[in-house]
């Protein structure tokens, strides 16, 4: 074996931050130039290079993107849950007129995103330390996407996938808006999610991000979707805008049946 690839394998990684809140142990751990925001059980929530600081390492948070299929050119963008931040701050680099409004629970994930992993600090971004089930049902504003990311060191909380918390979700919405979640398929009620998604939005797509785990639904109140051959149009162009195989994630689209 060469002797520096025996010396990068072997690298230690490091704690290097360590924060409770809300009964979750908040961690940060470092190897090299990667970095991955932890909670106490270890399951790793988001990962940051910093040789390539807006880059999306998880394939999850890029077929997460797949929402710019049904809006290119978001003006007003919301997430449940933050994590370490690479989409807030891959959109926000993206599109320089997008207003992003975050919605998290826990104070100290969005300390280390700001500390530890270059969460911007301006007035196009509007971090709510608060319970997204709490605020929900009284925000007024309209969004064209919604990613819906929210996990604690046991997984998604049921309250976030119940068809109340849809339903709101689905009003804070603009009329061909899209709600974009990430789902685990390994906690055995993924085809309940399914049929609680079908049950909430018109139109429900799924596209699966790797073989075993993350599989990403996407929802919206449209009565008919766009054309295959309009989705690979706007693919092209978005893949040449901003140098992702959005190609080759469209394939993995489908509805959901």
């Amino acid at each position: 074996m060469n002797f520096f690839k025996f010396l990068h394998k072997s690298s230690p990684e490091n704690l290097i931050w360590e924060k409770k809140d809300s009964g979750v142990t908040v961690q940060v751990w470092e190897k090299e130039d990667r970095r991955e925001l932890r909670f106490g059980n270890h399951i790793m929530q988001s990962v940051f290079s910093r040789l390539k600081p807006d880059y999306l390492v998880l394939p999850y948070s890029r077929f997460m993107l797949l929402g710019l299929l049904f809006c290119p050119e978001p003006k007003s963008v919301l997430h449940i849950g933050l994590g370490g931040g690479s989409i807030v701050r891959w959109m926000h680099r993206e599109f320089p007129q997008l207003q992003q409004t975050v919605i998290e629970v826990n104070s100290a994930v969005i300390e280390a995103a700001h500390l530890f992993f270059e969460l911007p600090q301006d007035k196009r971004l509007r971090v709510l330390c608060t319970d997204a089930t709490e605020i929900m049902p009284t925000m007024t504003e309209k969004f064209d996407i919604i990613f819906l990311d929210a996990y604690t060191d046991f997984g998604a909380p049921e309250e976030v996938k119940c068809v109340e918390f849809l339903r709101n979700l689905r009003w804070c919405l603009n009329s061909t808006g899209w709600l974009a979640g990430n789902t685990w398929t390994m906690t055995g009620d993924f085809i309940e999610q399914c049929e609680i998604w079908k049950s909430t939005f018109s139109q429900v797509l799924e596209a699966r991000a790797n073989r075993k785990g993350n599989v990403i639904l996407f929802g919206s109140q449209l009565s008919q979707l766009p054309e295959k051959k309009e989705f690979e149009a706007t693919a092209k162009i978005l893949q040449k805008r901003h140098q992702f195989d959005f190609h080759k994630m469209l394939r993995e689209l489908n509805k959901v049946k």
